[in-house]
C-alpha cells in the first residue's frame, strides 16, 4: 500500500503579474488571541536564497511604532500555499544577528505586500513556495517569544525536528524496508533457490539490521536526553547524519533485492528512496553538520 503525503487542500488565491497573493476572503486574525481561537494552518518561513547558515539571513523586520515592517524573500517554504500564517524569522538587529538580532513573528499571509512568487516542484512530490515580503506590516503583538530570541527558538525547533523527522522517521522507513527485503528474499526463487539462501542477500540483510539497531538506539538516547532537559545539539547532529545515511543504504539494498519490482510505483520503496534522499539536505546538510560537530568536539576536548 502506498503511503503518500496528503494532497494540499484548496486555497483561495488571486493571481498577480508576478505570482499569487493570498485572498483576503477569510476573516482577519492578526492578534495573539485570535490566533489561539481559530484553527489556523501555519508554515515555517526560515530559508532564503543564498543565505545559509540561518544567521546570514537578509529578510529585515524594522520596528515602526506598534508594528514591524518586513522586507525580504523566503525560499522552499513547505505548505505556504495552504497556510494562514507564516512563522517567519527576520533580522531585527543587523549587528547582533544570531546573538540577539533575529526575531520570530507570526505573519498573516493575507497581509498586503505578501506575494507567493513561485513554486519549486521537488523530487519528493512536494512543491514548496518562494515568498516575497514587500513592506508587510505586522503587529508587534505577533512576535513569537521576545524580540531578538528568534535564532535560539529556531535552533531548538530544528534540533527537535532532527530527532523526529530526520531520526525517528528514517528508522521507521528502514525497519519497514528491511522487513520487505526479508519477506521478498524468502518468497522470490531464482535458479531453484530462494534469494534468502544467497550469501550476498544475507550480507545485505545483516548489514541493514546492524546499522538499524545502532541508529535506533542513538535516536532513543537523544530523545531521552531531550526529555531530561539536556543540551543535545551535538547528539542531534549525530542522529541526523547517521539516521538519514543509514536509511538511504537500507532502502537502496531493499530496492536491489527486489530487482525490477523495486523500481515500480506499486511498492513504496522508490518513494521512500526519494524522501530519504532529501533528508540528507534538509534541516542542515550532512556535510555542514559533520563540520560543526567536528569543531564542537575539538573545542570541548581537554
Amino acid at each position: 500500500m502506498r503511503h503518500r503525503l496528503p494532497p494540499p487542500r484548496a486555497t483561495a488565491i488571486s493571481a498577480s503579474s508576478r505570482g499569487v497573493r493570498p485572498s483576503a476572503s477569510r476573516p482577519a486574525a492578526s492578534t495573539r488571541s485570535s490566533i489561539k481561537r481559530l484553527p489556523l494552518v501555519t508554515c515555517r518561513s526560515r530559508s532564503e536564497p543564498s543565505a545559509w547558515p540561518l544567521a546570514n539571513m537578509r529578510t529585515r523586520a524594522v520596528q515602526d511604532g506598534g508594528s514591524f515592517i518586513i522586507n525580504g524573500t523566503k525560499r522552499f517554504i513547505t505548505a505556504a500555499g495552504r497556510a494562514d500564517y507564516a512563522q517567519l524569522m527576520a533580522v531585527t538587529d543587523p549587528e547582533k544577528r544570531a546573538r540577539g538580532g533575529i526575531t520570530c513573528l507570526a505573519v498573516d499571509l493575507k497581509s498586503p505586500g505578501v506575494l507567493l512568487e513561485r513554486q519549486w516542484p521537488a523530487m519528493m512530490g512536494e512543491a514548496p513556495w518562494q515568498l516575497v515580503f514587500e513592506n508587510v506590516r505586522v503587529p508587534a503583538a505577533n512576535v513569537i517569544g521576545v524580540v531578538g530570541a528568534g535564532f535560539s527558538l529556531a535552533q531548538k525547533w530544528i534540533g527537535e525536528g532532527r530527532i523526529r523527522g530526520h531520526g525517528a522517521r528514517p528508522v521507521g522507513i528502514a525497519r519497514r524496508a528491511l522487513d520487505m527485503m526479508i519477506d521478498y528474499g524468502k518468497a522470490r526463487v531464482t535458479f531453484g533457490r530462494p534469494l534468502a539462501d544467497r550469501q550476498a542477500i544475507q550480507f545485505m540483510i545483516a548489514d541493514s539490521a546492524m546499522e538499524l539497531h545502532g541508529v535506533r538506539n542513538m535516536v532513543y538516547e537523544c530523545a531521552w536526553r531531550v526529555d531530561r532537559g539536556e543540551d543535545v545539539r551535538d547528539l542531534s547532529y549525530m542522529v541526523k547524519v547517521m539516521a538519514t545515511e543509514m536509511a538511504s543504504r537500507v532502502v537502496d539494498r531493499a530496492i536491489q533485492v527486489h530487482g525490477g519490482l523495486g523500481l515500480m510505483k506499486e511498492l513504496p520503496l522508490e518513494w521512500w528512496y526519494r524522501q530519504i534522499r532529501s533528508t540528507r539536505i534538509t534541516e542542515g546538510a550532512n556535510e555542514v553538520l559533520r563540520w560543526r560537530l567536528g569543531q564542537n568536539i575539538i573545542r570541548a576536548h581537554r
